[in-house]
């Protein structure tokens, strides 16, 4: 692997960190076509990327990956104003801000991103003591309109954390505005909400969520699948390296890889989860290996069977397709909360391209 980066967000500073490399030739090998891919640091969603690396796939594929790592979709996409990649694996939050004000286009589905985001509040919360069954989205959600409103939630902003909160303050019948949002990022959240700062927090799977929940002194009040988010992870092109017939080709390279070796995490979890261990800790985060098996059981990658049927077949009753129109649903969810606009809505429209998951259909049947 060549040397990757990882781009954080501490407040309002955009940082370049060195890590997450798995090593490897720093030039590139002769013979072999080049491509930039980009994805969110610690996530279950990349680690097929990096597994490949350390087998070899890319090489034997005849693609040599660098990798420009960031801590947030918005801020990945950020770096699109300078090209700084080719193709980028990314969640909803990434997705919505690349389609809309960075032009990416949006070339396939690559997991279930609904099992891994969780909003956690403190045992003695006001929220525990008002219990279950008051929310319309599930009665296992804690708390009621009342204990919820005025809350200080900690969460990083315009992604699939903020989302699953929002989410669930509507099946109170609350709006994002009803509590204190205090943004952050994930690290920083895991910290601060438990050295005692916030009422809740909205944690993820890369931000410490399996590990909170083995902790006595905090309630899960809600998480991705009983607040209905249907959110996924996506694979998204810079629009520039698309209409470059050679950067093309090293994308249907990649995205071949990318599903077989998705398929073998999923037929290997056990030695996956030792993977997804080292992963966490190249990148700086701390981890341990049952919380890497219940990250990768949480969410499940989609074949590339199932990716090519989401891109290419209309959700009943529309006329888009199954992809976009779970997409579009969080679009108009986030236009709702006031994080985009009405006109939004059109900007985003035809921003899904199936050319190139078609084409690895094709490839690989």
């Amino acid at each position: 692997m060549r040397h990757g980066k990882i781009l954080a967000v501490a407040l309002a500073a955009a940082i370049s960190l060195a890590g997450c490399s798995s090593g490897g030739s720093t030039a590139g090998e002769e013979g072999l076509k080049q491509l930039t891919v980009s994805g969110i640091s610690s996530t279950t969603q990349y680690l097929p990327v990096y597994i490949a690396q350390q087998k070899g796939w890319f090489t034997d594929a005849g693609v040599e990956i660098e990798d420009v790592l960031f801590t947030s979709g918005p801020v990945q996409m950020e770096s699109l104003s300078s090209d700084s990649w080719d193709l980028g694996l990314t969640g909803v939050g990434g997705v919505l801000a690349g389609a809309i004000r960075y032009d990416a286009l949006i070339v396939s589905a690559s997991s279930t991103d609904d099992a891994g985001q969780y909003v956690f509040v403190r045992k003695d919360s006001p929220v525990v003591a008002a219990g279950q069954g008051h929310n319309t989205l599930s009665p296992d959600i804690y708390g009621d309109a009342e204990s919820w409103k005025g809350a200080n939630v900690l969460s990083s902003t315009g992604t699939t954390l903020q989302y699953t909160v929002i989410k669930m303050l509507n099946g109170f019948g609350l709006t994002k505005d009803d509590v204190n949002f205090i943004a952050m990022d994930g690290p920083t959240i895991y910290s601060s909400f438990l050295a005692g700062e916030g009422d809740a927090a909205a944690l993820g799977n890369a931000e410490g969520a399996f590990t909170v929940l083995r902790m006595d002194e905090y309630v899960a009040a809600a998480n991705g699948r009983n607040t209905d988010t249907g959110l996924m992870t996506n694979i998204m092109v810079n629009r520039n390296s698309y209409a470059d017939e050679e950067k093309y080709e090293a994308m249907k390279l990649f995205m071949k890889v990318y599903f077989e070796s998705a398929q073998w995490i999923s037929e290997n979890p056990d030695e996956a989860a030792e993977y997804m261990l080292t992963f966490l800790e190249e990148c700086g985060a701390s981890a341990d290996l049952q919380t890497c098996q219940d990250r990768l059981s949480a969410d499940q990658y989609y074949t590339v069977e199932e990716a090519y049927t989401m891109a290419t077949e209309n959700e009943e009753g529309q006329d888009i397709s199954v992809m976009e129109a779970a997409l579009t649903d969080a679009l108009q969810f986030f236009v709702d909360s006031g994080n985009y606009q009405e006109s939004d809505k059109e900007i985003f429209a035809n921003h899904v391209d199936t050319k190139l998951i078609t084409d690895v259909y094709e490839l690989m049947k």
